[in-house]
């Protein structure tokens, strides 16, 4: 319901603006017992004492007598408050109490005095309360034309006010009041109506119960799939709710409704039973507890499982009486009945549907009323007949009353749309003679568009700033890297004239002397002393094999020297090798020599290099490894570098907040890379990087496929 509570503040802040006087002549028998219970004071704040007394009728621990004179009293100070808008929310705020307290009587005619003092000062928001009041009274006792009419005029007022919450608020106490004359498709119509104006607010508990309601509609319909959808989307709202289990209790319970109307047994029957070892329902929810009972006993007597489905009708009608729920109880003693119809006692049966037939009867609920006489019909063969005739003279009194109800629902829409229509021709009278308005909105737009366009340029100031900055940082980037490939180009010259030089020297000089050492050997050789012929044979072949490999070493030393050299990848190598000696590591640098991987531009080589050493770092301090790999592939115009140890791993959602893979993650997303760690305990760690492969001038593969084109 709407809440008062913030008219009520409005009321005690005005209330010390005005001066009220008390009336001492009233003839009313209400007035009379209020004044004999307490005498009133003119001094006294009448609006404060009308809010204490509703409040202290809302007290259950008194008695129903005590609340009712609680509520007399607040009538008697509302009757004496002379100025009109005070006196209208008054009387909404007592129309409310007694509809509350159930003392229909007097809810009547202090509603009535509600809607008129609220026409009669053209309060649109406390006529809204008065009509939902009467919707909520004629739906109580059963009057869906009625309380339809009552709603929609709510609904109409505010709607008016764009008070869409409210709004969609009626629209669903309307959409229930439709279904309940089997208005199926304007139930749903106003449903989704609902539903549009809540989704944008984010109001969960009644998106629940629209869906629940889109569910309900669906499965009178047939519509059982559709209905289970609609369910499933309630309990994501129900869900929403700091998970109430009240809630998805009743939706579960619901979806089970509809496998057993789908006569899937088996299936509702194991969702009931799930809902039963929920403790806290029975706890919170007696009613939806012996609710689940009876649809559980239900689902198994139409399995032919009778075996203690008798106990759980029996525990639902005993919570059932003890909480006065008579209607529900009636839908208790059908299920009996359909238990001593498998169990083929039609004696019991009888006598459990014509109880649930009276019981259905003292509450007015003709749908329970024709679903006991279609089964008695099957059980009481003897009076078969006059059940069937019953059952047919009800269900036609009820199509025509549906019938008519509808009627009412359809006119009762046509002058909403009536009504929306005289709206739309107020508001275009309303532009009219609001040209001022617009004149001063425009200049207020003009202003913030202004103070907008203000904003916008200092915020692009900021991000050209920032962009400028990150410019600055590539390209120190890119120069630092220079450096260390100069440095490194430095190193890798002075060992390449380093090794020709050795290379010439052991050929030149060492070789050619232990030439001419092989030469004096061979010519002693010649002696005829076999002793000495043996020791010089031998010395000879030691002097080839030394010979072979000098050679050896000086063709390798003077190759390596002329060989091009790679020196980003040498960079990555030179830094796996520098901790070979130093830690009790293998390490492996797996890369394609034919790329030009010194073609890459610096960003991404001064990225790579330190993602690699910030790993082997790692690898070293913390992964107790025996081998350590790095791979460089180029795919599809990406740069993939693999790396990797098979040392103890570690759990990556825990351990991976530390200042080192923050900056791993900082240097790949500079790059517009992406990355991934498999690692797991004792599994070791796999990192894999992808990287966009720009390049300081064209890729070798590109200029070759230009070279092929050209040809």
């Amino acid at each position: 319901m709407f809440d008062r509570n913030y008219f009520l503040q409005i009321w005690r802040l005005t209330s010390t603006t005005l001066v009220l006087t008390m009336l001492f002549t009233c003839n009313t028998t209400a007035r009379a017992r209020a004044n004999a219970i307490e005498k009133i004071s003119p001094k006294q704040d009448l609006l404060d004492s009308v809010s204490n007394y509703i409040a202290k009728s809302r007290n259950d621990v008194i008695s129903a007598s005590d609340r009712f004179d609680y509520l007399l009293k607040a009538l008697a100070y509302s009757k004496n408050i002379e100025e009109d808008s005070l006196k209208s929310k008054a009387f909404s705020r007592l129309s409310y109490a007694f509809n509350r307290q159930g003392d229909s009587i007097q809810f009547r005619k202090v509603n009535r005095i509600a809607i008129s003092l609220a026409e009669k000062i053209k309060d649109s928001i406390v006529l809204a309360e008065a009509y939902w009041d009467l919707g909520d009274f004629f739906r109580k006792f059963s009057v869906p034309d009625s309380a339809y009419y009552s709603y929609s005029q709510a609904q109409k007022l505010y709607e008016s006010k764009e008070d869409f919450l409210l709004s969609s608020r009626i629209l669903i106490n309307m959409a229930a009041q439709q279904e309940a004359v089997k208005d199926y498709l304007g139930s749903e119509s106003t449903t989704i109506s609902a539903i549009e104006r809540l989704k944008p607010l984010d109001e969960f508990e009644y998106l629940y119960k629209c869906y629940n309601q889109l569910g309900i509609v669906a499965k009178d319909l047939g519509e059982y799939d559709k209905a289970i959808d609609y369910y499933n989307e309630a309990l994501y709202y129900a869900n929403k709710l700091n998970n109430d289990s009240d809630k998805e209790g009743r939706i579960k319970n619901n979806i089970g409704v509809v496998y057993t109307a789908k006569q899937d047994f088996l299936k509702a029957a194991e969702i009931f039973e799930t809902l039963l070892a929920i403790d806290s329902i029975k706890m919170k929810n007696n009613a939806l507890y012996a609710k689940i009972l009876n649809n559980l006993a239900l689902s198994k007597i139409k399995l032919n499982d009778t075996l203690g489905s008798k106990s759980l009708i029996n525990e639902s009608v005993k919570i059932r009486d003890s909480l006065g729920l008579q209607s529900s109880l009636a839908y208790s003693y059908s299920t009996l009945a359909e238990y001593y119809l498998v169990a083929k006692d039609t004696a019991k049966a009888v006598q459990a549907a014509e109880r649930s037939k009276s019981l259905a009867a003292e509450t007015s609920n003709n749908e329970r009323i024709l679903e006991t006489l279609a089964l008695l019909t099957k059980i009481d063969r003897e009076n078969a007949s006059e059940h069937g005739q019953a059952y047919i003279a009800l269900n036609e009194r009820l199509q025509n009353e549906e019938r008519q109800a509808r009627n009412k629902f359809a006119r009762i829409r046509f002058e909403t749309d009536e009504f929306i229509a005289q709206n739309e021709v107020l508001s275009e009278e309303k532009e009219i003679l609001s040209k001022e308005k617009q004149i001063w909105a425009a200049v207020a737009a003009g202003f913030f568009l202004l103070g907008l366009a203000i904003y916008i340029i200092v915020d692009q100031r900021a991000k050209n700033q920032k962009l400028r900055f990150q410019q600055q940082q590539q390209s120190n980037n890119q120069e630092i890297f220079n450096l260390m490939l100069a440095q490194k180009q430095k190193v890798d010259e002075v060992k390449r004239l380093e090794q020709k030089r050795i290379s010439e020297e052991l050929h030149d000089g060492v070789l050619g002397k232990m030439l001419g050492a092989r030469m004096v050997l061979t010519g002693l050789n010649k002696k005829a002393d076999e002793e000495a012929i043996g020791e010089r044979y031998e010395a000879i072949t030691a002097l080839k094999n030394i010979e072979s490999e000098l050679r050896s070493i000086s063709h390798e030393l003077s190759h390596t020297a002329y060989q091009k050299i790679n020196n980003f990848a040498n960079s990555i190598d030179t830094l796996l090798a520098s901790v070979e000696n130093k830690a009790d590591m293998n390490t492996i640098f797996n890369y394609n020599e034919d790329e030009d991987w010194d073609d890459l531009i610096g960003d991404i080589k001064i990225n790579v290099y330190r993602i690699i050493q910030e790993n082997l770092q790692n690898a070293i301090k913390h992964s107790g490894c025996s081998n350590f790999f790095v791979n460089f592939e180029l795919k599809d115009k990406l740069f993939l570098v693999t790396i990797g140890d098979d040392g103890k791993g570690f759990v990556y959602e825990k351990d991976s907040k530390g200042i080192g893979m923050r900056n791993i993650s900082s240097r790949v997303q500079k790059m517009n890379g992406t990355w991934t760690v498999d690692t797991a305990p004792n599994k070791g760690t796999v990192m894999k990087i992808s990287i966009p492969a720009c390049y300081s001038s064209i890729p070798k593969s590109d200029m070759e496929n230009e070279y092929q084109r050209t040809i």
